[in-house]
């Protein structure tokens, strides 16, 4: 038998308990700020100071038509590449699913966990598509290779030859020339609607607070959960 499972008596598995240090005195949980996207990015630096292995790496939810026209969710890890004032940067091909999914719903979620501190933030609001200069700028920001592999691939599409694809991403990254952001790469910004922060416990009493708005232009409410 595993040293991390249990059999319970309906005989389904337990699992481990959550792990990482829930050591970390937050005091916004007994008293919440009013403004909530301050407190976003006091969360991401904290991370980052933690060593939080993958502090801006986040499940990004988004929902579009399928085959048949049926409405159906899609998920997929993507790196966020900041937090400004209005919300979360990140940079996709239009043409990919999420592109796609975003054009026809311009509305998703980001769900960011670090294990290491037990922390979770949860994110919902409209997507926004920027414009070509704040695209190129993002685009160039990223590293090299990441700027090869995108400009020599197209996200999504059926893969007939592994290495061709490895050989053009190369060529471009060992190039002098900079390298031109592809016409269906953009870049977008999810601006928060809702706020969720986490804490977890191991005895299963996390420690919640939301945060809603009905608009982007409208107040933040917020309040605290039971877990």
């Amino acid at each position: 038998m595993s040293e991390t499972r249990e059999e319970t008596g309906a005989g389904i598995p337990e699992r481990a308990a959550l792990s990482g240090d829930e050591s970390l005195v937050l005091a916004e949980f007994d008293a919440p700020p009013n403004d909530p996207v301050p407190l976003l990015r006091a969360w991401l630096d904290g991370a980052e100071a933690a060593a939080v292995r993958e502090p801006w790496a986040a499940s990004l939810a988004t929902a579009g038509a399928v085959d048949g026209g049926t409405v159906l969710p899609s998920t997929r890890i993507i790196l966020v590449k900041d937090l400004d004032a209005q919300g979360f940067l990140f940079g996709t091909y239009t043409s990919s699913r999420k592109g796609r999914d975003l054009a026809a719903t311009p509305y998703a979620a980001l769900g960011f966990y670090w294990r290491e501190t037990m922390q979770q933030l949860r994110v919902e609001g409209p997507v926004e598509r920027l414009s070509d200069a704040e695209s190129a700028a993002l685009f160039a920001d990223r590293p090299r290779a990441a700027q090869a592999t995108t400009a020599a691939s197209r996200q999504g599409a059926p893969l007939d030859d592994e290495g061709g694809l490895a050989a053009r991403a190369a060529a471009l990254d060992e190039g002098s020339d900079a390298i031109r952001m592809p016409g269906d790469w953009a870049a977008y910004r999810l601006v928060p609607t809702s706020i969720e922060f986490w804490q977890g416990r191991t005895s299963r009493l996390h420690r919640r607070l939301a945060y809603r708005r009905i608009s982007v232009a409208a107040p933040w409410t917020h309040a605290r959960l039971q877990p």
